[in-house]
């Protein structure tokens, strides 16, 4: 990769990664948010909810875009209105000015999407991109975890001294309200500390990031120079009507049903901590607790999961199995619901040293038993769901032409925001109902995901036949560059 290429991409991945962390920004502190609003998880989930849908259709019209016009200029366009409205988080006064900013930045955040994956696939290698995007999820990972780390670091209630057994999760909020009321309103300050950061690496990026062409990284084009490749193909209206009749495309596209549960699991995991587990990041010993659950889990689903199933389908798809990521990617879908639903059966309490909803309560060595037991079931449940994503992405890349990447990556994220939006919104309202967190993340696990399995046995059989329609295409393309290559440097020659 030359110097200016990776200086480029450095930047560009930088500025995105920071954008996504906007929804990592206020998860954690959603507990303070519904204490100083005045709020409860129905509002904050329709609001997460109504987010990711207003993202999903910025995702799908920034997506068409993309195929269109500089992603870099889209970029710059992202940043600098994130940024702003991060920034602005400081002066929210109601919770429907909350709501407002959460909308507009969920335009920015949409638009990262497309850019990002398009990116990518034109800058890595054909044969690497399922291990281009288990890295790039890794760094939205971490990214997500350093803004919940800078969000929590502002976080100073005491949840491991409030009885969550014996209170409800209305209770436990009415608490805090009449305890920690001087506390509730530091959520605000770390939207205040990125955005910052992000005007900042926006005007950076204008001087040190470069658009990539497209289809440099295609395989049929690997003989020829960055210069010497002039792909003018883009995308028109009438090839809409063959990419979305395209059958992978719509088995890949359509399944939204197995982000439901992540949608779900995601919008909750902050107050599923605080107020059903009863830890809190302040006290040594929850943290403790914390600290080895991810030490278990988090290797298993990042060295297996994220990186070690997509390492594999590359493999197997250089070795000539071009339907290996559908393959891997269907398998990852299965095996992930057993262990998944045995996790969340648990239901540890941590301030209790209870299990499997407070039926089972157990000594100190009895709960570090069962603890280590409940830390392996959520890796290896979330191994397997890692090792979906990139899988996914680079299968949703091969059926398709470099110009109607992004399209058709903006269209999948979009019905993928509508799956995440019904966990968020749906969840919320069955938190409320059901004063139970974990019993709502199990039966979603479990319901959804075999209405996804529906989705992902087909693209055994459609796969294949998509896949060569493209590549034969590509090849055509690349005797035509070639030709016209050859047909300038004969006359060239011949004029001298």
């Amino acid at each position: 990769m030359k110097r200016s290429h990776l200086t480029s991409l450095i930047f560009f991945l930088s500025l995105i990664t920071i954008i996504v962390m906007d929804g990592a920004l206020i998860l954690p502190n959603q507990v303070l948010i519904a204490v100083e609003m005045d709020v409860y998880f129905d509002s904050i989930g329709i609001m997460i909810g109504f987010y990711i849908v207003i993202s999903g259709i910025s995702t799908l019209i920034f997506g068409y875009l993309t195929d269109l016009i500089s992603r870099k200029h889209l970029l710059l366009f992202a940043g600098f209105l994130w940024s702003s409205i991060s920034i602005l988080h400081i002066f929210i006064e109601d919770f429907w000015h909350l709501f407002a900013l959460r909308m507009i930045a969920a335009i920015a955040t949409g638009v990262t999407t497309p850019i990002a994956f398009s990116y990518l696939a034109d800058i890595v290698s054909s044969d690497s991109r399922s291990k281009a995007f288990a890295w790039w999820g890794l760094i939205t990972m971490l990214g997500g975890l350093i803004a919940g780390a800078v969000a929590l670091s502002f976080n100073r209630i005491d949840y491991h001294l409030i009885d969550t057994e014996s209170g409800s999760i209305s209770e436990n909020i009415s608490y805090i309200s009449t305890n920690y009321s001087h506390l509730v309103n530091t959520w605000r300050y770390p939207f205040l500390i990125l955005g910052i950061v992000a005007l900042i690496l926006t005007i950076f990026s204008i001087f040190l990031t470069k658009e990539i062409k497209r289809g440099v990284s295609e395989k049929v084009f690997e003989d020829l120079k960055e210069e010497e490749l002039h792909y003018s193909y883009k995308i028109k209206l009438s090839d809409f009507k063959l990419i979305f009749t395209r059958r992978s495309n719509f088995f890949l596209v359509m399944n939204c049903f197995d982000v439901v549960a992540s949608g779900l699991l995601i919008a909750f995991i902050f107050p599923y901590i605080n107020l059903e587990m009863g830890i809190s990041f302040g006290d040594p010993e929850g943290l403790i607790k914390v600290i080895i659950l991810l030490l278990i889990a988090a290797p298993a689903a990042f060295l297996f999961g994220q990186f070690g199933l997509a390492y594999w389908a590359d493999k197997k798809v250089k070795g000539g199995q071009i339907t290996a990521r559908i393959r891997v990617a269907t398998i990852s879908s299965i095996l992930h619901l057993p262990f998944l639903l045995a996790a969340f059966a648990m239901a540890p309490n941590v301030r209790t040293s209870s299990f499997f909803f407070g039926l089972l309560s157990v000594d100190e060595v009895g709960f570090w038993v069962l603890w280590i037991i409940f830390a392996i079931l959520l890796g290896l449940g979330l191994a397997f769901t890692f090792g979906i994503a990139p899988n996914w992405y680079s299968s949703l890349i091969d059926v398709n032409l470099p110009e109607h990447r992004g399209t058709m990556i903006a269209t999948a994220s979009f019905i993928d925001t509508i799956g995440r939006a019904l966990g968020a919104i749906a969840g919320g309202i069955f938190i409320v109902l059901t004063d139970s967190i974990s019993g709502t993340i199990f039966w979603a696990i479990l319901i959804f995901g075999i209405f996804s399995l529906m989705f992902w046995i087909p693209l055994f059989y459609t796969c294949e036949k998509d896949y060569q329609e493209v590549y034969d295409i590509m090849t055509q393309r690349a005797e035509v560059i070639k030709e016209r290559i050859d047909g300038s440097s004969a006359d060239g020659a011949a004029i001298e």
